[in-house]
């Protein structure tokens, strides 16, 4: 037990060591080289963090005093830290992997001074027997609340992995709600503005971005397929979840401006300096596969229009396990993902000719794609904003209860 109490003391210290280093070296020569290896501590830390924790059930020696106040820091950390960076920006990750190292030497400075010889736990910490029953019932009536919280926090931290990779770290969840982030890149006079949206917002978060879109030579390519040929035959809308969820639908926003076609960038007319000029940059349901709109279609019957979203969702499952195998899968995201993030880029020269600032705000999916194109072109990243899409607190929690269990119908 000794050992492992150690191993997870020097964990600790070497996580936040690595975690100064890699921010360090990413703030000022813009590398990430030791990410991977920070990744790999940090997970290892906790790791034998638990196995240490529920030693402590079956061992009375370890000192609490120096190992809880290290658990309550691991907890923090598989927060993120939040609210730490709302409070100190952009380099919250090295103020927070400082502290945790100040925090370290500070523990083991105490432990020194209660073994009156070693920074580390030594021998003399673990004398008599390890066992003692009543240790073991207050370790098991403290764990009843701890281990379901550590759990969520795990389950919380892993879910916002997924997001955060799928997205290039344009969304990222935090405890308080779901943010989305904004990326300004510049090459010369040249500007473009990745903007992340979200079907589902607030007032304040589409009211923010609004306001953010620079007056002069600016062309938002908005995002929006067209139906020509009438090929969805369910009303495809997020109305009903936003009105549940008390939020804005993303098709009821308007972007202030000129609404142009493609044949106008061409076209050497003055622009306007006072509002941007709007061209739908999106493609047509035609350009998709049959199998893509037999599965909006039944998205939209099961799950957007559906009376209950516990049922709807169950009924599109079961839909969707009898026709979406692994091949139409990667068909239904070529066709929502990359032939539409082929379209927007597609403008980007003769765009970039005749404005001087580019806005796309498009769905999550999209950016790390569209990102790509951006840095393909020589584009640098400039500045980086988040904005709280999802307050989780202004939920109508209640109301949504009721739907997903059938109350109240």
């Amino acid at each position: 037990m000794r050992k492992l109490a150690n191993l997870f003391l020097i964990l600790f210290l070497l996580s936040a060591i690595f975690g100064v280093a890699d921010e360090l070296l990413r703030i000022f020569f813009d590398l990430q080289i030791l990410s991977g290896t920070l990744q790999l501590i940090w997970i290892t830390c906790i790791f034998i963090g638990s196995m240490t924790y529920f030693g402590l059930g079956f061992n009375k020696h370890p000192p609490k005093i120096i190992l809880v106040p290290l658990f309550i820091w691991l907890f923090w950390g598989i927060a993120d830290y939040w609210p730490l960076e709302s409070m100190t920006g952009s380099y919250f990750r090295l103020y927070a992997s400082s502290g945790q190292l100040l925090f370290g030497m500070a523990i083991l400075k105490l432990n020194q001074q209660i073994n009156h010889k070693s920074l580390l736990l030594n021998r003399n910490q673990f004398v008599g027997p390890a066992f003692n029953g009543r240790n073991l019932f207050r370790f098991c009536l403290i764990s009843t609340l701890i281990v379901p919280l550590t759990l969520v926090l795990i389950s919380y931290s892993f879910i916002d992995y997924l997001i955060e990779t799928k997205t290039a770290g344009f969304v990222q969840l935090k405890p308080n709600g779901l943010y989305m982030t904004e990326r300004t890149y510049r090459e010369d006079d040249k500007q473009i503005q990745l903007t992340a949206m979200i079907h589902l917002g607030q007032n304040n978060f589409y009211a923010d971005l609004m306001a953010s879109i620079p007056d002069g030579r600016t062309l938002i390519l908005a995002e929006g397929v067209t139906d020509e040929d009438g090929l969805m035959t369910e009303r495809f809308g997020y109305g009903k979840i936003a009105d549940l969820l008390g939020l804005t639908s993303q098709e009821q926003v308007r972007f202030p401006g000129r609404l142009i076609d493609s044949t106008e960038l061409d076209d050497p007319e003055v622009i306007s300096q006072e509002n941007p000029d709007i061209l739908r940059a999106d493609i047509d349901l035609r350009q998709f596969d049959s199998r893509t709109l037999e599965t909006l279609n039944a998205l939209a019957k099961y799950v957007l229009n559906a009376e209950s979203l516990t049922n709807g969702y169950l009924e599109f499952n079961r839909w969707a396990q009898e026709h979406v195998t692994p091949d139409i899968n990667g068909i239904i995201m070529n066709d929502l993902i990359d032939k539409r993030n082929s379209s927007v880029t597609s403008y980007f020269p003769t765009a970039l000719h005749k404005y001087d600032t580019l806005v796309i705000p498009w769905g999550a999916l999209h950016m790390k794609g569209i990102e790509q194109a951006v840095l393909e072109r020589g584009f640098l990243l400039e500045e980086s904003k988040e904005r709280l899409s999802i307050d989780f607190l202004l939920l109508p929690y209640g109301q949504l209860w009721n739907n997903l269990t059938g109350a109240g119908t």
